[in-house]
């Protein structure tokens, strides 16, 4: 389970995100919604122990990011939309880094002989990186390169899931075969993923939360949203909730 409590976080003078309260259920997929700047990203980096808050609190199953930085990396797997790699590595040696690095602060799916190379295995297999794993990450086209980026997320069998954008750039059925894993994944994982895609989030998304301005305008299922909106898509539902704030300033 992932929860803010009145989350504030500060630049100097600049507030990027005021006050924001959720909680991302166990098996739960919930969606982040908000136009360029509206603090998605801040918000699931601090998820992410990357910063903290400068007011509030994050807590990822039950535990204060500040104060269990290190358990809570261990159960976090963290897809970014702009994934950085190594780029003169091969993915097989990417990928056996990222495990080894896992099984040294020790991740219990490790535990046994043949547990890494197991897991390993399960990883490529998923992500249908049989093919690249003997190519150099520089040469991996935009598709392949967002599996690599999943699969480094899922190396570790984290209990979490943080996913920025996920389906940024794929084609149709790219996007598809990434829909597919994250609801596979939702079984045993509490899932937050930020997108601009509004009908991916009102097919994929057990709850939505849409972001304005840096502040939580609405949470709730796609539906309850829409009703309370007077909206017949989440698409016009945000149109029409972030001119109403518009208009009160």
């Amino acid at each position: 389970m992932i929860e803010l409590k009145s989350f504030t976080k500060k630049y100097g003078n600049n507030t990027a995100v005021n006050d924001v309260s959720f909680v991302c259920s166990d098996k739960m997929i919930t969606g982040l919604i908000g136009e360029n700047g509206a603090g998605k990203t801040t918000i699931l980096k601090a998820i992410c122990g990357l910063h903290y808050p400068t007011e509030g609190t994050v807590y990822v199953n039950g535990l204060s990011v500040e104060e269990k930085h290190v358990e809570i990396q261990e159960n976090i797997g963290y897809v970014s939309e702009n994934a950085v790699f190594p780029e003169n590595y091969y993915v097989m040696e990417f990928l056996n880094e990222c495990a080894d690095i896992r099984e040294m602060s020790g991740a219990a799916v490790f535990k046994g002989k043949k547990a890494k190379s197991e897991q390993l295995s399960k990883v490529i297999e998923l992500f249908s990186l049989e093919t690249v794993l003997n190519k150099k990450i520089s040469a991996l086209s935009k598709g392949y390169r967002q599996r690599l980026s999943f699969a480094q997320a899922f190396v570790h069998d984290p209990s979490v899931l943080v996913l920025d954008e996920p389906i940024s750039g794929l084609d149709p059925l790219q996007m598809a075969e990434t829909r597919n894993i994250i609801r596979e994944a939702r079984k045993t994982k509490t899932i937050l993923l930020s997108t601009h895609f509004m009908p991916e989030a009102e097919t994929i998304c057990d709850k939505i939360i849409f972001l304005h301005n840096g502040e939580k305008i609405a949470d709730g299922t796609s539906e309850n949203i829409c009703k309370k909106s007077g909206s017949n898509s989440l698409e016009e539902a945000f149109i029409n909730l972030t001119s109403a704030k518009k208009v009160q300033k």
